[in-house]
């Protein structure tokens, strides 16, 4: 009945994570991420490594209203079921991209406009959960952002939507163009 909040950093959500909980780093726009994402009045439960991060997310969350901390666990405490998202590299997205894939950028439309990876589908963090029929949960999915914070954050939201095979596309665009990876501009409007 409520929403759990991995607050550790993407690379570590990856890796092992409580199965139904989505990434919103502290080290990003917590604050911000966590008022858009999480209504007001919804029982929160974070997830962290130390106390210290638990203390500062609790206070962090209060400024944006969301007060309804019912608990927090420290993930080396931990020892239920885990999942895991695959971390992939902007080269490993690229030769996986195809036929039967799926390429989410969760940019802003602006953003996406602005430059993407071909072949990427424009599903803008804030509306994702809202849009999601537009996706097929059965196929793999690779998901991309700006710089890997955001795109962690929807792999949650697609894990919790019951997409099986899910892969966060580390260094984002940024690092697509970084590696001189071909891209594609666009008109500032949604895919969907």
């Amino acid at each position: 009945d409520g929403v759990v909040v991995d607050i550790r950093q993407n690379t570590e959500f990856g890796a092992g994570h409580v199965p139904n909980s989505i990434n919103i780093g502290l080290g990003g726009q917590f604050a911000s991420w966590a008022g858009t994402l999480i209504t007001i009045g919804t029982p929160v439960a974070i997830v962290a490594e130390t106390q210290e991060q638990v203390d500062e997310a609790f206070m962090r969350l209060a400024r944006v209203g969301i007060e309804t901390v019912k608990g927090f666990i420290l993930i080396g405490e931990y020892s239920g079921e885990t999942k895991q998202v695959t971390q992939v590299t902007v080269g490993e997205a690229k030769e996986a991209i195809g036929d039967g894939v799926q390429f989410v950028d969760v940019r802003r439309i602006q953003e996406h406009a602005a430059g993407h990876a071909p072949n990427t589908i424009n599903l803008p963090l804030d509306r994702l959960t809202r849009e999601l029929d537009i996706l097929d949960p059965t196929k793999p999915t690779y998901v991309i952002c700006q710089g890997g914070y955001r795109s962690s954050i929807g792999t949650g939201i697609l894990e919790n939507a019951g997409f099986n095979e899910i892969y966060n596309v580390l260094g984002g665009t940024k690092a697509w163009t970084d590696a001189g990876l071909e891209t594609e501009v666009s008109s500032a409007s949604c895919a969907v």
